[in-house]
């Protein structure tokens, strides 16, 4: 039991610094992008890039995936605090692994179908990047996967260790 928490450890570690990655990385690029289209729009005669209408469309789904992967980690997606504070000792953690365990199912019937739905879009090409329309799906399908895999993740710690090895995190200390 010992290397499975171990192994869940190291693997939300890898999940949340790959999501705070995304999260700069994508959030630099955008405002890169968009500061960039703003000033040629007003500098050059041509009025701005054509391709910076489209690349915010294929970065955002990222920057906001990437995001509520985080949000997922730290217990502030999609939680239902007033139940818990309502049960007590293994009532309260049996509540949470199964809210846990429907909201991971959740996240992973999402993700194939996002999977299903990229196939379909991928057919069709930005005008400008000729990229697939596919990427926004793709981005949903990993992050879904990725919430659902931290969801487990937590899950597991607090059906070992109790209620108190829990990630919670307040609003007011949001770090990346």
């Amino acid at each position: 039991m010992l290397m499975l928490l171990q192994l869940v450890a190291i693997v939300e570690k890898v999940i949340v610094r790959l999501a705070r990655f995304v999260v700069i990385a994508s959030g630099i690029a955008l405002t890169l992008v968009t500061t960039g289209n703003v000033v040629a729009r007003y500098t050059l005669s041509g009025g701005g890039f054509s391709f910076a209408q489209e690349l915010p469309m294929l970065i955002f789904p990222w920057f906001i995936l990437a995001g509520i992967v985080l949000a997922a980690h730290m217990g502030g997606h999609m939680a239902v605090e007033w139940l818990y504070d309502k049960l007590g000792g293994r009532r309260r953690s049996a509540a949470f692994v199964f809210a846990s365990a429907v909201s991971a199912s959740a996240f992973l019937v999402l993700g194939y179908q996002a999977i299903v739905v990229a196939e379909i879009a991928g057919v069709e090409h930005s005008p400008v990047l000729q990229l697939p329309n596919s990427v926004g799906y793709y981005s949903l399908a990993v992050g879904a996967f990725l919430v659902a895999i931290v969801t487990i993740a937590v899950a597991v710690r607090v059906l070992r260790f109790g209620w108190e090895q829990r990630t919670r995190i307040g609003a007011e200390e949001m770090p990346l």
